[in-house]
């Protein structure tokens, strides 16, 4: 109460200032002139010293108070900003929001949402960080990251998962045999040179059964850790790559794009999920950005049931 009294005083002092009277502060205010008097008085008492002398022309400044005035204007600017500062935290659109990705998506899928977002809220500030699926599972527990985007893991107890699954294509270089199909099945990769996903990838698992249960030939002639590095690789002619929709469309972009994207059968899904902690509350900003990263994701899950062209 005492710094809210203060400040009251403070804008009554500037509003003298600008004025330049007493009573004409005091309709502007929409106060008494006592009221105004009396205000005027007690941050006198407080400073220690006087702040206007009558003349005959009315109200003049001291030049203490001038000096004061100085103070007191960069006193109520900051307030000012504080209580807008306040004002967009309470209703989401100010504060930063950490948003942790798994690499696949960070640099495809991401940006897009973001835009929406930042159109809708553009006083907020988006922090994008892209690491492992493991790094961010740990980094959203731990109250480090506001939101996270992972392939789906067992281990989530702590946090609040929200479960997707985006269908998976197969990269294929043009000039192989396959890049006239409609689709490929598992049983058209017997003996064709396969680019995958570390061994213990779901990505890598699902495909491998898939061929085992056509009977075909398992033959890999690279490895990586990354889907765009993954459709790179087939690009240069060594293999053919599962990977999910959003690399594959964001590669068909480029320009030395040497490769056919097409459906795969059996249907082989990559399972993802968006992440929050249980135990850190998610700021009000972090709670409206929620919503339009469910809807992008969503909506590159239904693009992706249909083949994947430009």
């Amino acid at each position: 109460m005492k710094v809210r009294h203060q400040l009251r005083q403070l804008q009554i002092f500037r509003e003298v200032v600008h004025t330049g009277s007493l009573s004409k502060a005091a309709r502007r205010l929409e106060l008494s002139q006592p009221a105004v008097s009396s205000a005027i008085a007690n941050l006198e008492q407080e400073v220690g010293f006087l702040l206007f002398r009558r003349n005959n022309y009315g109200t003049e400044l001291t030049p203490e108070a001038r000096y004061l005035m100085e103070g007191v204007d960069k006193v109520l600017a900051s307030v000012s900003h504080l209580d807008e500062l306040a004002d967009g935290l309470r209703q989401g659109r100010a504060g930063k929001l950490i948003l942790g990705c798994m690499p696949g998506l960070s640099p495809t899928a991401m940006p897009g949402i973001m835009a929406e977002y930042l159109a809708d809220y553009p006083d907020t500030r988006l922090s994008l960080q892209t690491f492992s699926s493991r790094k961010i599972r740990d980094w959203v527990a731990e109250g480090q990251f506001d939101v996270g985007v992972i392939e789906r893991q067992d281990d989530l107890n702590d946090l609040d998962a929200r479960h997707l699954s985006l269908r998976m294509h197969l990269a294929v270089p043009r000039h192989s045999p396959l890049a006239g199909l409609a689709q490929v099945e598992a049983a058209d990769l017997d003996g064709k040179a396969l680019v995958t996903l570390d061994e213990h990838h779901q990505s890598t698992l699902k495909l491998k059964q898939a061929l085992r249960q056509a009977g075909a030939d398992w033959q890999i002639a690279a490895e990586t850790h990354l889907f765009p590095s993954a459709i790179s690789l087939v690009n240069a002619g060594i293999g053919h790559a599962l990977v999910d929709p959003v690399s594959a469309w964001s590669f068909l972009m480029r320009r030395d794009c040497a490769v056919a994207i097409l459906p795969f059968v059996p249907a082989i899904d990559l399972d993802i999920a968006v992440i929050t902690s249980r135990f850190h509350a998610l700021s009000r900003q972090g709670q409206h950005f929620l919503p339009y990263l469910e809807a992008g994701l969503e909506r590159w899950r239904e693009r992706a049931l249909s083949p994947i062209t430009l």
